[in-house]
Formats: structure tokens, sequence, C-alpha cells
């Protein structure tokens, strides 16, 4: 086959052919909408009855600053998450339009302004069957009133009142004020009762697994009901204590469950100082750490620790209230509840040091899925030590742990 020649560049109509297919094709310009400038336009809100302008304006602020498309989608969805953790809205639809810049439009299903529940509690070695009932979104901005009452075998009687105000429009920052009553009855453990009456204020802020809590407290404590089996101790430490005081505690949290996780870490640290006012002054810090990996399928290791301390500010006693007690399954398995540390006959005392330390192996069981086997080995103390200033019982306290090993279900 002969081609014919292009007699300005000499080159065959073959040559021609075949460099057209040698030629990098064009490529299309490919936009990134997410990149684009934007800005948002107008903003409606359909399906919540009850919303404050204020919270409203506060809440959006960052979608009316954003200035890319990605970034108002971003800013609107983390508007629509925060009335649904705030419970004005059980489910939001956003949906972003062109128009006079990007018009929001989000459509709710209103959240439900009130709830009441029933329920029995079983832990801290008690029974509790308690009547819970809330208020939510009270004044159009996510805040919410809670009230509680309790009873239980230990229990007499419970109640506590709390009024949440998130902060910013931010479910994860609240103010909270409340006030609670409680009397507890400690037999047989120590032969007396304890009344509670306290009124408190605090400012909370979540940050991924990280919590940090500042409160203050005032509270009125009375030890009473005492039996004529009472003894000496009990009814040197009996009668009545105002404290007033300042509590910080951060807290480390990624577990996969609060009750019975399999995976994760927590570390919780608490700091209180009181004397601001009241008849107590004393310093206190409490130490909690727990730590939680899967060996294989079904089977979980568990490791944990207890440390605390207390120290008496102006070198009176400290009223029994305020003291550490070890013993039972939140402590040191295998001891009946306050059973470790000092007596007096057969009245708990507690303590102003105390530690407690736990390894424990969750199994499955062969047949029994909603059952685990519990291998478990703990050992704690609990002593009257730092206000004493005897170096050599404090020696002996940390040596001369309260062991025990066990298994149960």
């Amino acid at each position: 086959m002969t081609g014919s020649t292009d007699g300005k560049s000499g080159m065959t109509a073959r040559d021609i052919f075949n460099g057209a297919f040698r030629q990098p094709s064009p490529q299309p310009a490919v936009i990134d909408l997410g990149s684009q400038p934007a800005q948002a336009g107008k903003f409606t809100i359909t399906g919540v009855s009850r919303i404050r302008p204020s919270f409203l304006s506060t809440l959006l602020q960052p979608t009316f600053s954003a200035t890319t498309v990605k970034q108002l989608a971003d800013e609107a969805r983390e508007a629509a998450g925060k009335l649904q953790a705030l419970g004005i809205a059980k489910q939001v639809s956003v949906e972003l339009d062109k128009g006079d810049g990007i018009n929001v439009h989000f459509r709710c299903q209103d959240g439900s302004r009130f709830a009441v529940r029933t329920g029995v509690d079983v832990g801290g070695d008690e029974g509790t069957a308690n009547v819970v009932g809330r208020l939510n979104n009270i004044w159009g901005g996510g805040e919410s009133f809670e009230a509680n009452y309790a009873r239980g075998t230990k229990t007499a009687a419970a109640f506590r009142g709390v009024l949440a105000v998130p902060l910013a429009a931010d479910p994860q920052r609240c103010f909270e004020v409340s006030a609670s009553q409680a009397t507890t009855d400690q037999r047989p453990y120590t032969g007396h009762d304890e009344v509670r009456r306290s009124l408190g204020a605090l400012i909370r802020k979540q940050a991924g697994p990280v919590q940090h809590e500042v409160a203050y407290a005032l509270a009125w404590r009375e030890i009473a009901g005492l039996g004529h089996k009472a003894s000496p101790s009990l009814r040197a430490l009996a009668g009545h204590s105002v404290k007033s005081g300042i509590t910080y505690t951060c807290t480390y949290d990624d577990r996969d469950s609060l009750t019975v996780p399999t995976q994760g870490a927590l570390i919780k640290s608490v700091a209180e100082v009181a004397g601001l006012g009241g008849s107590v002054q004393l310093a206190k810090a409490q130490v909690e750490l727990q730590s939680n990996r899967p060996l294989a399928p079904g089977y979980v290791l568990s490791v944990g620790a207890q440390v605390g301390a207390l120290w008496s500010l102006d070198g009176q006693r400290v009223p029994l209230a305020d003291r550490f007690f070890v013993g039972g399954a939140h402590s040191v398995r295998g001891f009946e509840y306050r059973g470790i540390g000092p007596r007096d006959k057969a009245d708990s005392l507690g303590g102003d040091v105390f530690y407690a330390a736990g390894l424990s192996l969750l199994t499955p069981l062969p047949r029994v899925e909603a059952l685990r086997g519990h291998l478990w080995a703990n050992a704690g103390q609990c002593a009257l030590l730092l206000n004493q200033r005897k170096a050599n019982e404090f020696m002996r306290f940390l040596s001369s742990p309260s062991a025990s090993i066990g298994f149960g279900l």
C-alpha cells in the first residue's frame, strides 16, 4: 500500500494516522464542589414546637461562618446532631439548595416534652427501686429538669432534682444546679442511719473520651439512729456536720461498656477541698484506673486499681461521712460491704487512706450465652493513718492487704 505524501511536512497519511493515536487525549477538568466558595443564605426549620431564637442563632453561627460547600454541609450536620442530643428533635434531616447563597433547611421530628420511667437497679451492694420524671427543652434551648425518687434495701428514701442548661448551644458543655436528700440505713455493717441534704452546682465539659467537671456543694450530714449496741467510737462520731467544698473531676473513659466492658480504659481522678464555711475543713484525693483487653473470642482480661487519701486541715477528726470504706463488689470482692478497715465492735469506722486492686477474667460458658464465668483476685486495705502520723502503722498498712480469690457468674 502506497500512501500519499504531504508536500510541506514530508509525512505520509499513514504517519499522520498513527501519530493521532500516539497523542494523549485531553483529560476533562475535575471540579471539587466541596472546596468551592460558598456562603449560607436563608435558614428554615420545621417540625419543632419550641426553640428559642437566641439559642438558634448561637447554634447556627458556625454554619453561617462557613466559606466552602463542604464546610457548610459539615457544620449544618453538626448543628442537626446537637438538636437531637439536646432532645429538641428526635430526628433531623438536612437539605441544602441553591438560592441567594446556599439555603439550609432542617426538617425535624419534634422531641418529647416529658418522660417518666421506673426501674430497679442492683449495685453497690444494694437493690433500689426508682421513679424518674424528666422535662425536656423547658425554655426552647435544650434545658432539662430531672427528678428522681428511690427506695432500696439500704436507702430508706432518696430524692434528687437536677436542672441542666447547655452552654453555647453545645450538649458537650453544660451547667447544672441540684438539690438532694437521702436517708440510708448502714446496718448491719455499722449501727447507724445517715441523713444527707445538699445543694450543688457544677460545670461539665466533654471532649471525646475526656470529661472535666468543677462542682461546688453545700451539704448537711447527720449520723443518727444509733442503736443501744452502738460502739463508743461510733457514738463519738455521731451528730451533725456541714461541709462546703469544691471538687474537680477529670475522667478519661473509652470503654465500650460502662457495666461489662470488653476493651478500653478508664482513668479518673478526683480532688476536693472543703472549708469554704461550714464545720468541715479537709483535702481529699482519689484516683481510679481500669484497663480491659480481649484475649480471645469471649475472653476478657480486666485490671483495676483505686487509691485515695484525705487530710484534716484544722486538726479535727474527719467526719464519718467523708471517710473511705472498702469491701464489697465495687472495691474488694470476697469481703462484705465495708468489711475491711478500722472497726469498733460491729461498727465499721472507715479510714483516711485506702487502696484496692483487682484482676479478673471473663470467660464464655458452654451453651449459655447470657452468662459469663468470672475468675477474680482482689486485694485492698483501709486505715486511719495520715492524721496520726504513725510511720510504722503506715508501712503495715501498705504491706498487709486483705486479699481474696474466687469464681462466679
